[in-house]
């Protein structure tokens, strides 16, 4: 399993990657193989939701070393801007700063627009936001990590989250599954690295209902048994109506 990313294909065939991991090849090959050969290149914009080593470690590879690629796009919060500078990780990046609930287009013409949501999570040095991306007919939300469900909610003045979803306006979720349950890890306390689990979740939004959004866990660790496709974590997620997104996972927005 790579770490967590997402592309974006625009109406004008513009490329654009949220999150930039270590695997970042093995990644733009996933892409190219669904998309086709001429995906296998630079993205026109990278987007960065906050400042944690998964999301972050590939920005070096667009660097002299590797891809000695100059001036992309990248968008992200003035606080991770900041962090990523102060890491010389952005010298092969225009870096544009982004605000909660704002809506840019990424480049002219790509068809879609972004809006941050902040979100609560960690957030030692930079601040941490949720991705909401505007298709011409759909919007799907883009959240692999934060806290805990309280805190979120609590964020945007939801009652639960369906109440959530409705408010941001999206038909599609791709939500935080990091852990299944809070007695995953053996060796270290899940409270340090505080996610909602796949369980907790469930029991909120319970089965899905007519008019739902779709709603796909990703972000999963590798200790999580919701991983295999047979496990009966996977079977109980299918069950009540919504999905784990696989690599190579695609959405029409």
């Amino acid at each position: 399993m790579f770490p967590v990313s997402c592309g974006i294909i625009g109406v004008d065939n513009s490329f654009h990657l949220i999150e930039v991991s270590r695997k970042l090849s093995e990644q733009l090959k996933i892409v190219s193989d669904i998309y086709g050969p001429s995906f296998l290149r630079k993205p026109d914009s990278i987007i960065i939701t906050h400042g944690h080593l998964g999301h972050i470690d590939g920005l070096g590879l667009f660097g002299k070393e590797v891809m000695d690629v100059k001036e992309i796009p990248l968008i992200s919060s003035k606080k991770v801007i900041n962090f990523l500078t102060k890491r010389e990780l952005v010298k092969s990046f225009i870096c544009h700063e982004l605000s909660p609930n704002h809506e840019v287009e990424p480049t002219n013409g790509c068809g879609f627009y972004i809006e941050f949501l902040k979100v609560p999570h960690r957030d030692e040095e930079t601040d941490t936001h949720a991705v909401i991306i505007r298709g011409p007919k759909k919007a799907l939300l883009f959240l692999p990590d934060h806290d805990s469900w309280s805190e979120t909610l609590n964020e945007i003045g939801a009652k639960n989250i369906r109440d959530f979803l409705k408010k941001i306006r999206v038909n599609i979720a791709l939500i935080d599954g990091t852990f299944w349950d809070k007695n995953e890890l053996k060796n270290r306390k899940i409270e340090k690295i505080p996610h909602p689990t796949i369980s907790e979740s469930l029991e909120l939004l319970g089965k899905r209902r007519f008019g739902d959004p779709e709603i796909y866990f990703i972000h999963l660790n590798h200790t999580n048994p919701a991983n295999e496709e047979s496990s009966d974590q996977r079977k109980k997620i299918n069950s009540m109506g919504w999905g784990v997104a696989s690599q190579g996972s695609t959405f029409s927005l």
